[in-house]
């Protein structure tokens, strides 16, 4: 098991502590912020679990987004479940989903790897700005939030809704990692460093890599469903590929393969957003050059370059000639 990072814990208590108290006092305004950091958050988290451990670098994992938001939209909104039960079956689509391009897209490597992952995205995107029964490019609106006031949790309200959000992607980080400390995670380390060695030692690469998508897909349906159920609206723009570009680009920013990274990284994104955007609407200029210079500041990412800083020791002075001939 590999040696614990004395740094991940309290940024990541720092931050989602933070979250917490602010879902619990700012105003309506600032929840919206709280709610979009904790589900951006799960979203990245389940791209670094491909990218930073599993080496696949994914350009259309938005695309589990929309098969968990679809799901939940039809299951709850068409055929009258339970919004719980949909969701169950949301997350179980986006695994499934996950094994099946899983077993696809891991076939070929490099950048026709990419290029199939986000085809097979757009093909989703595409489908879903077409199917009418969802309103198409219009989207569809009138879903619901799952009922919790049987456990006394009024989800209608936003600022409950942010609380459980946090909760949620605090959960999905420690999932994450106790992940990647298990014997799972360490054969997906095995298998990003040396494929052909692992596969020489007997590791069925293939199938560790069709689960690892599984899990990310399964997680990044979740997301979709909190997506959907913060917005109560269902639109083909959460499957675009500018948002799987987007988490990619916060998963490298904030450090991949820490997963305390692309939590940095997504509380980053979505607070400079917000910030840039009520001065100009060009917030996207101003989004590209601060990680331009991240990223060239800092290789390996912010979290990255935290951990040598504080692991830097300081040099030591060089014995005194009298000391040394005492």
């Amino acid at each position: 098991m590999p040696a614990r990072d004395p740094l991940s814990l309290p940024i990541v208590a720092l931050l989602f502590g933070g979250a917490l108290a602010a879902a619990l006092f700012v105003d309506a305004y600032r929840l919206t912020i709280v709610i979009e950091i904790a589900i951006l958050v799960i979203f990245v988290l389940s791209i670094d679990f491909l990218v930073g451990y599993a080496g696949l670098v994914t350009f259309g994992h938005a695309g589990f987004m929309g098969v968990g938001a679809y799901a939940l939209a039809y299951a709850s909104h068409f055929l009258g479940w339970p919004v719980g039960l949909a969701m169950l079956a949301g997350v179980a689509l986006g695994a499934v989903a996950g094994i099946v391009i899983g077993a696809l897209v891991t076939r070929v490597s490099g950048v026709f790897f990419i290029m199939v992952t986000l085809a097979v995205s757009m093909m989703f995107w595409a489908w879903a700005s077409k199917a009418r029964k969802f309103g198409a490019d219009d989207g569809l609106g009138g879903m619901k939030r799952l009922d919790l006031k049987s456990i006394g949790i009024d989800l209608n309200s936003d600022r409950a809704f942010a609380v459980v959000c946090v909760v949620l992607a605090v959960l999905a980080y420690f999932f994450f990692l106790c992940l990647v400390r298990s014997s799972f995670g360490q054969a997906l380390k095995a298998i990003k460093q040396n494929e052909n060695r692992a596969r020489a030692q007997g590791c069925p690469v293939q199938r560790y890599k069709v689960a690892a998508f599984a899990i990310a897909g399964a997680v990044a349906a979740f997301a979709g469903e909190l997506h959907l159920q913060n917005t109560k609206f269902v639109h083909p723009e959460v499957a675009h590929w500018i948002r799987s570009g987007e988490g990619l680009i916060v998963v490298i920013v904030g450090g991949a393969g820490t997963l305390t990274g692309p939590v940095i990284g997504g509380f980053l994104f979505v607070l400079f957003h917000r910030i840039v955007e009520s001065f100009t609407v060009h917030w996207q200029i101003w989004m590209g050059l601060l990680f331009v210079a991240i990223v060239l500041a800092a290789p390996d990412g912010i979290y990255g370059r935290l951990s040598t800083l504080v692991g830097r020791k300081p040099a030591r002075a060089a014995p005194r000639p009298e000391a040394a001939d005492a």
